[in-house]
């Protein structure tokens, strides 16, 4: 699971000048936020001629100057091509100018990860408030994944009976995808699925240990 997101932030000038050219950041890094690196990442035309490329360093990340127009942005893992998407950087009009820009390459190699902070009230499915940025986020992961199909599954400990987890977790399932849907992804792209107390991640003994197994995963769908 891969995907690019481009963000541009502009400010506005005392210039009429054309801006020819433009410092760019570019960023590679997993859904974690973990930076990568020694990723290459190419900038080509639209044609498919290389106009730049560089190697991230320690930080996952390196600088380049560009001037504003359509691209294709690889993403080089190993050698091998992981990711192929177009951007478009317009040329700007009036006074406004590109200032920060900053190209975010994220590569994700799970097929199926936990959606960390993303908590529930006690035995309800009803979603904390402090989980909101992690499920904007991953609306922002699925909206650059639209070639896929995801399931979310829920998972609880083992306190109370099995029946009653089984149903706490679809319920906890529903209601992310119902927050994903009503934020603009396709329902027809996603599945829920409770699995209660089955597949702990670690042992039920202690609290700790409870807290790990009372999750939310993500999982492409394979077709």
């Amino acid at each position: 699971m891969k995907y690019l997101l481009l963000v541009l932030l502009c400010v506005t000038q005392f210039n009429t000048l054309a801006q020819d050219f433009f410092s760019a950041q570019v960023l590679v890094k997993n859904f974690d936020d973990i930076m990568i690196n020694n990723a290459e990442v190419q900038l080509t035309d639209t044609n498919g001629i290389i106009l730049y490329k560089d190697v991230t360093d320690a930080n996952g990340q390196f600088e380049l100057t560009m001037k504003p127009g359509k691209y294709r942005v690889k993403l080089f893992i190993g050698g091998e091509l992981k990711k192929d998407k177009a951007i478009h950087l317009p040329v700007l009009t009036g006074q406004k100018i590109y200032n920060r820009v900053r190209i975010i390459v994220l590569f994700e190699e799970r097929k199926q990860f936990v959606l960390e902070n993303l908590l529930f009230e006690t035995n309800s499915a009803i979603i904390k408030e402090s989980s909101y940025p992690i499920l904007d986020k991953l609306i922002e992961y699925l909206k650059y994944e639209e070639e896929n199909s995801f399931e979310i599954s829920g998972y609880t400990d083992d306190v109370g009976s099995e029946q009653s987890n089984q149903l706490l977790s679809e319920n906890r399932a529903a209601a992310v995808v119902n927050y994903l849907v009503e934020h603009g992804i396709a329902p027809e792209r996603l599945i829920a699925k409770g699995y209660g107390e089955l597949n702990p991640i670690t042992d039920n003994s202690t609290e700790e240990g409870r807290a790990k197994n009372r999750r939310t995963e993500i999982k492409m769908i394979e077709i």
